[in-house]
């Protein structure tokens, strides 16, 4: 199991990797260059890997809490991670697509930038508001 000091740092290499990303994918030309695909498939493994994983461990435990407030959090903040994954799950390989219209290019940065708000989001909240309520509940 992850201890809260890894998980802030996973969430600060995803906040890192969403900031790059999101200047990269701004740019036509470099839609289908295979460094920013690779970086891509990097981030979406790192969020994956990062939802899967408290979903399964830190926030199973705390949706079972006795405390209503604390299940009711965990809850919701477990909620949003099912957002994130269904949008995110074809996301990527939309965007490693080689052949793609300007109009797709363009459909896909808008839906890079709704997909890298909802990630910053979730990892603020995370970090201001779950670590702290698991940190105060150990």
């Amino acid at each position: 199991m992850y201890s809260v000091d890894e998980l802030r740092q996973q969430n600060q290499d995803i906040k890192n990797l969403c900031d790059v990303l999101s200047v990269l994918l701004e740019n036509r030309s470099l839609h289908d260059n295979p460094y920013v695909c690779d970086l891509m498939l990097r981030f979406r493994e790192m969020v994956w890997m990062h939802l899967v994983f408290e979903d399964n461990t830190v926030y199973a435990e705390l949706v079972r809490h006795k405390s209503k407030s604390v299940s009711g959090m965990a809850k919701d903040f477990h909620d949003s991670a099912k957002v994130i994954k269904k949008k995110f799950s074809g996301y990527v390989r939309r965007w490693c697509n080689k052949t793609v219209t300007d109009e797709e290019h363009e459909a896909l940065v808008a839906e890079s930038r709704e997909i890298f708000s909802l990630i910053r989001e979730r990892v603020n909240y995370e970090n201001e508001q779950m670590f702290p309520l698991i940190e105060n509940l150990s």
